[in-house]
């Protein structure tokens, strides 16, 4: 974790002062992969603590961090480009970056690894591309965030075409979603002490996959849409966490390098997503969206509650 805010905070540095475009998006490229590091280290710390009580309440707080950042971290990001110009963002997240580096180093140390846990960087990825259910288990993570971003990079478009709400106006529905999302990624620590992991996945699949269905059919009144998107971005942000367990208890002795493809499906369904739906929107208007990840995340919640994941 230190290490990648190390790599965040210095490559947020280099943005700032960076003299051309192309350095600055390398600049950019790098700080990114600190960020890609800080990821799977922190599920995996989370993972790491000694009782399930202390686990399922560290990686709900954990997966929280993702719509909470939407919630806070986009509008004061946008609050201090438009106060003191787009560099100033960069300096931001640099000082959230080092702060929390400090707050890390106040945190226990972990045990260190026997060296016959230890393997080499090809062995490791031999053995996660090896293993079917392993597979399985990131194609669920893949689906769901494929889908999940798809339709949150549009929801402004959706509100706007289908209200006829400006484009500022229309943003506002992303409150719901980080409001919601925190409250559901809290939440789902409760559940999964009583329902294990499995089960709380695909709980949360199902309600984003109801939400999906509903939401095309919303347009009848605004609150309605509202309603139903607060659904989907509960089900969206509930099942996380466990998936996070799942994916931590499938080879204990890989348990980093799990959760580091795990964040790899993330990330890619997060690029797939929005390019698949975007296309989708231009064909069929935001209706035909929500559609498309309707089946993208049927397809998901079948394969959650098809494959032999670990409780």
């Amino acid at each position: 974790m230190l290490l990648g805010l190390a790599v965040f905070a210095v490559a947020a540095g280099a943005c700032i002062v960076a003299p051309t475009l192309p350095l600055l998006i390398l600049a950019r490229a790098i700080n990114g992969l600190g960020a890609a590091i800080v990821l799977p280290a922190t599920f995996a710390y989370a993972a790491d603590l000694p009782s399930p009580a202390e686990r399922n309440r560290a990686m709900g707080i954990a997966v929280s961090a993702f719509p909470l950042s939407n919630l806070i971290g986009l509008p004061i990001g946008a609050l201090v480009t438009g106060l003191f110009g787009w560099k100033a963002a960069f300096g931001f997240i640099a000082l959230v970056a080092i702060v929390a580096a400090l707050l890390i180093r106040r945190l226990p140390e972990e045990l260190p690894a026997s060296a016959a846990a230890r393997r080499g960087y090809l062995d490791a990825y031999r053995t996660v591309l090896g293993d079917r259910r392993a597979l399985g288990v990131l194609f669920v993570t893949f689906a769901w965030f494929a889908g999940s971003m798809g339709l949150f990079i549009y929801l402004g478009e959706f509100f706007h075409e289908k209200f006829g709400l400006a484009i500022a106006q229309a943003g506002l529905a992303y409150l719901v979603v980080g409001v919601v999302g925190v409250a559901a990624s809290r939440l789902s620590s409760r559940f999964l002490q009583v329902l294990g992991a499995r089960r709380t996945v695909i709980l949360g699949i199902s309600a984003f996959v109801l939400g999906a269905f509903v939401l095309p059919w919303t347009v009848i009144a605004l609150p309605v849409a509202l309603v139903t998107l607060a659904f989907w971005a509960f089900g969206t942000w509930f099942g996380q966490p466990g998936q996070q367990m799942i994916v931590a208890s499938l080879n204990p002795g890989l348990r980093g390098t799990m959760l580091a493809f795990n964040g790899s499906a993330l990330n890619f369904g997060g690029v797939v997503g929005p390019i698949a739906t975007g296309q989708v929107l231009a064909w069929g208007g935001a209706v035909l969206i929500t559609i498309t990840v309707l089946f993208l995340n049927i397809g998901a919640r079948a394969l959650a509650a098809w494959s032999t994941f670990k409780q």
